[in-house]
């Protein structure tokens, strides 16, 4: 009976202390997973070509963020970051690498390069721009499986001449069709001079670079008329026009708009030209619509002259107005 006792004690010693045991072991899994005892949340944002993304991590590394990204980096790419060490609102910048061909002498030989430029990506070949350069554009845009061709190549400089064509004030007309454009004051080129370093590569020019342009002789804006609104500076049309002395009907030369009535004053209709719209008249020059008068309705204009015998000169004549927008 005692021996039974003994047994019976042991067992329940043993027990209690399995469950001592295993509760003591549950505090410490629970102190484990305890979010108070886990590293802050980090919002790191990362670029990964044209794609943005924002990343949640608990790491305390770059590595651990790159780690999670769906596509690795690998051997050939590289990384920025925006900050020296891993922090909440930092910014991590992925460059995929692409390989590109370079092709010297017809001899291929493939790279791998994060550069954006074809000038960028043959310094990363080793190549010395002083000596080869790329037939393509140096300052083109570097695609997947793209052919780069060096050459080797010298320079010059020449002096050359050369006219750039006219360029012309654009006025609405909705009379024209929108391709259509009628000219209406010729304009005139300009001339320069370029001086010009040209690289040279088996006796063919290959690029050039325009570094020093002196103007020989200033162009003048021409003037034309267009159907199409897109690009136009104002709208042109048609009026009949007069002219007026500031002192007509024992007036005191002040306008509609409060300023002294004289040439380059025009008088108009302020339901179809506002007033204070800046004008073009070739027969007679730059204008404002400052002024108003009683017989001045719809498509008419009054011009103002310096002289009754400039206005007796003028008489009445349909024009060209120019409105600026």
């Amino acid at each position: 009976m005692k021996i039974f006792i003994k047994e019976k004690v042991k067992i329940m010693v043993a027990v209690l202390f399995l469950i001592v045991a295993a509760i003591m072991h549950t505090e410490f899994v629970l102190a484990k997973v305890n979010p108070a005892s886990l590293p802050e949340i980090k919002n790191i944002t990362v670029y990964d070509g044209e794609v943005r993304t924002v990343v949640k991590t608990r790491g305390n590394t770059f590595k651990d963020v790159l780690d999670s990204l769906s596509q690795p980096l690998r051997m050939h790419d590289t990384y920025w970051t925006s900050t020296e060490k891993l922090k909440d609102g930092a910014v991590l910048y992925v460059e995929r690498s692409v390989p590109v061909t370079i092709i010297e002498n017809d001899k291929e030989k493939i790279i791998y390069t994060t550069q954006q430029t074809v000038q960028g990506a043959v310094n990363d070949a080793g190549y010395d721009w002083r000596k080869m350069m790329p037939l393509e554009d140096g300052l083109s845009k570097v695609h997947e499986n793209m052919k780069i061709h060096m050459v080797p190549y010298t320079a010059r400089n020449v002096v050359r001449e050369e006219s750039v064509p006219a360029g012309y004030t654009m006025w609405y007309d909705s009379s024209l069709a929108p391709d259509e454009v009628v000219v209406i004051q010729e304009g005139t080129p300009e001339r320069r001079r370029l001086e010009i370093e040209e690289f040279i590569s088996d006796g063919k020019v290959i690029h050039e670079s325009v570094f020093k342009v002196e103007t020989l002789e200033a162009g003048v804006k021409g003037i034309a008329r267009t159907g199409k609104r897109d690009g136009a500076v104002g709208w042109v049309t048609t009026m009949n026009a007069t002219a007026y002395h500031p002192n007509d009907g024992g007036g005191d030369g002040i306008t509609a708009t409060g300023t002294k009535a004289g040439y380059g004053t025009v008088a108009v209709d302020p339901s179809v030209i506002p007033l204070g719209s800046k004008l073009y008249i070739p027969q007679y020059g730059e204008a404002i619509a400052a002024d108003t008068g009683g017989a001045i309705v719809g498509h008419k204009i009054d011009l103002c002259m310096e002289s009754y015998e400039e206005c007796y000169q003028f008489g009445r004549r349909d024009v060209q107005v120019f409105i600026n927008y």
